[in-house]
């Protein structure tokens, strides 16, 4: 996937799946609930290996657009395409701190049961509002603080 088709979903968090759809930017029948057996709340449509785009089930709206990249499980797909400026596949706490600034948001390193183990935490950044209003990223770090994975996701999702 290019950087220009990335941009043009993280623009549309908070549009419809079919909106994506009619745009092309989506294929029909592409999405999945997140469970197989249980009321789901949210579908989701993976359009590439390391890419992950959330649907909140009740009204099919785009909420979450999630990159691996870093596996942190075997047989994880990882994200080998583009990514828009100023993110790039390989980045650290600090590359990303010079370039967005000071995070709104933080979380010291953790340890989680395996196979993903000990973590470096995550910052959270709000976007411009000249590039999305109600948008903010998320970078999760490994120890060594390199950014294993991306999060764009809507700020105020809209729900009741």
């Amino acid at each position: 996937m290019d950087a220009v088709k990335i941009n043009h979903l993280v623009r549309g968090l908070g549009r419809t799946y079919d909106e994506f759809l009619v745009e092309g930017l989506l294929c029909a029948g592409s999405i999945k609930p997140l469970f197989s057996n249980s009321q789901n709340t949210h579908f989701i449509d993976k359009p590439e290996p390391g890419i992950e785009l959330w649907f909140w089930a009740e009204t099919m709206r785009l909420e979450r657009i999630v990159f691996c990249l870093i596996a942190l499980a075997d047989g994880e797909p990882k994200y080998v395409g583009e990514l828009p400026a100023p993110f790039a596949l390989s980045m650290n706490q600090e590359s990303i701190q010079n370039t967005l600034g000071k995070p709104n948001e933080s979380k010291g390193p953790v340890k989680l049961p395996l196979p993903i183990g000990a973590t470096g935490g995550w910052d959270s950044f709000r976007l411009s509002l000249e590039f999305h209003s109600n948008t903010r990223v998320a970078a999760q770090y490994l120890p060594d603080k390199s950014v294993c994975g991306l999060a764009f996701t809507l700020v105020e999702m809209g729900r009741d």
